[in-house]
């Protein structure tokens, strides 16, 4: 079972979702150094009032009947690529069963994340699709937030592909704080798993509450694939945290002109592969010259048990209720 503690911990980052939502300016770098302290410091720091009394009167969160299970730090069965990030979530929560996360999390189930802009041109909008449907048949796992920008279209690439889908939420798992997404959401959970920090029934997402999820996003990655950064968005901060977690980055090519042109022409000069489809993905998965076993020259059209997940995982019925240099990085870091 989950323990106390983490519970606990789970519970003061939801009483402090209020203060900062409230947090202006809000870096990205200061919240996450506020992710990892400890609850009390961390409260003050949101500028919550009176922390002690705040701490006194926790509620721990319960699991649903539509997020039945949850890992905590102190579980063997937490994924170990979470266990690298130095403010690494106390508690995962999941909208399928233990078992099934596990199989979405085992290492050997590979797993790509794609990031970028939310304004995708045409041309980034037809290689993300064809290329996470083609991922999908070869039997790749695709990670990200669910929106109207690449992760979005990425999500239904697998589910097109008849794949299998993680997202991250910034909210209670099982919630979608996009009702435009409501449908693509549902059919996620029912291919693959949402998962969040956020416990059950919390619904607040704010700006915060994005940008604490993208550090779980290129954590739950083995490659992190970048479409039209261009401008400064959350992309910026993936690929800082996927170098610092020793994350392949890859990048899809396009014109030195365009708005994400230099970003990703930086990156690709500091030694990012250069990817325009799933079987180039494949080769920076699997080694140079692999090809996974289902994708063979797709038509211009169609672009192992883990033994640490043994451990205990929270699924009690009795506790449901009825170094790249990429120019943005430095915004990021201010």
């Amino acid at each position: 079972m989950v323990c106390s503690l983490c519970l606990r911990r789970s519970a003061v980052l939801a009483a402090a979702a209020p203060a900062l939502a409230r947090r202006s300016p809000l870096r990205e770098q200061w919240l996450l150094s506020v992710l990892a302290l400890p609850n009390e410091a961390l409260l003050r720091a949101a500028k919550v009032k009176d922390p002690p009394w705040v701490l006194r009167r926790l509620q721990l969160p319960v699991l649903t009947d539509t997020v039945p299970t949850a890992l905590c730090r102190h579980d063997a069965g937490y994924p170990r690529a979470l266990r690298q990030l130095p403010n690494a979530p106390a508690v995962l929560y999941a909208t399928c069963t233990a078992e099934r996360l596990r199989e979405l999390l085992a290492p050997a189930s590979p797993r790509v994340a794609i990031v970028g802009g939310r304004g995708l041109t045409p041309y980034a909008q037809q290689i993300t699709r064809a290329m996470t449907e083609g991922l999908a048949r070869a039997g790749v796992t695709v990670v990200g937030g669910v929106n109207e920008g690449p992760e979005g279209i990425a999500h239904e690439g697998a589910l097109a592909g008849a794949g299998r889908s993680i997202a991250v939420m910034a909210c209670s798992p099982d919630l979608s704080h996009l009702t435009r997404q409501d449908s693509l959401h549902q059919r996620i959970l029912a291919a693959g798993a949402a998962v969040s920090e956020f416990p059950p029934g919390f619904f607040q997402p704010q700006r915060w509450s994005f940008i604490a999820s993208r550090r779980i996003v290129p954590a739950l990655a083995d490659v992190v694939v970048i479409v039209e950064a261009g401008g400064f968005t959350h992309s910026a901060l993936s690929t800082k945290i996927a170098v610092e977690l020793g994350r392949d980055i890859a990048v899809v090519p396009g014109r030195v002109t365009d708005p994400s042109g230099e970003r990703i022409l930086r990156l690709l000069q500091d030694g990012a592969h250069p990817v325009a489809s799933a079987e180039h993905v494949l080769e920076v998965l699997n080694g140079a010259g692999l090809r996974g076993p289902a994708l063979h020259d797709p038509a211009p059209h169609e672009l192992a048990d883990d033994p640490t997940m043994s451990g205990p995982v929270l699924h009690d019925p009795a506790l449901h209720a009825p170094a790249f240099h990429d120019p943005a990085l430095h915004e990021v870091a201010a």
